[in-house]
């Protein structure tokens, strides 16, 4: 699909991938919901209008479209770009911890894909997702952030049978260079081999829905390793085995 002039919803606007997606979208003309916690962090650009929204709360998110269909005649995109991580070794039971995480990384894209469809009815959209590569390679460190987005891949494989006139597309980032890097205690964890920029990312998921793509994967390194996988399960624990040494160091320094 053309982009130019597009009316989009964008959560997670104010950082990272969402942040260059927000530019990269003004660029083309775009009318856009830029969706954030942090509203103050959204710069000033054409046809982008802040909304303060916690995708965790459904009465927030209810709010939200509200607000962007009376702003817009149609929602043409809905990106789900908004999620967090928890990099943690798991010791205590914390059910708020694990809640917190879900609503936002999981509830939230399924509850506004269901949104739209309500509001399209018989009418096509695009809705797009970004997930991440440890949907598929899980990692240490990652327990409960990893489950979260494997529930998303999970999810989007059964629902193409059941969807009609969607043009879903799934978003599998490899490690990206923002502040998602940056634990609650203020420490940096470690960054995994090999990792992307946001403004990568962010052209990798432009060119995927003008091009009406189902997967989008900006990594090829992360593609060839995964299908190599398949073949040679081996490959998977090696990686796993670095990061975790790389897991229990940083437990050692915190």
């Amino acid at each position: 699909m053309k982009l130019d002039n597009k009316n989009v919803v964008l959560t997670g606007a104010s950082s990272g991938i969402g942040l260059e997606l927000l530019y990269n979208l003004s660029s083309k003309g775009c009318k856009i919901v830029a969706v954030s916690r942090n509203i103050e962090k959204i710069p000033k650009l054409p046809n982008v209008y802040p909304h303060r929204c916690d995708v965790s709360k459904k009465d927030e998110l209810d709010k939200l479209f509200d607000y962007a269909k009376g702003l817009f005649d149609n929602i043409d995109v809905f990106i789900s770009n908004a999620g967090f991580a928890y990099y943690e070794k798991i010791e205590k039971p914390d059910y708020e911890h694990i809640d917190e995480i879900f609503k936002t990384n999981v509830f939230a894209p399924i509850y506004c894909l269901e949104k739209m469809v309500d509001i399209h009815k018989n009418n096509s959209f695009t809705y797009v997702i970004t997930a991440s590569a440890v949907a598929k390679m899980p990692l240490p460190g990652y327990a409960i952030y990893s489950s979260t987005k494997a529930a998303i891949d999970s999810f989007q494989e059964a629902y193409r049978y059941e969807m009609d006139k969607i043009n879903l597309l799934v978003v599998y980032p490899i490690a990206t260079r923002t502040n998602f890097f940056k634990t609650s205690n203020d420490k940096i964890a470690p960054v995994p081999y090999p990792s992307q920029s946001p403004e990568y990312v962010a052209k990798c998921i432009i060119k995927g829905i003008e091009k009406n793509k189902k997967y989008v994967f900006p990594s090829k390194t992360f593609v060839v390793i995964n299908t190599l996988n398949r073949i040679f399960p081996f490959i998977n624990k090696l990686y796993q085995s670095v990061q975790n040494k790389k897991f229990k160091k940083w437990l050692k320094d915190i």
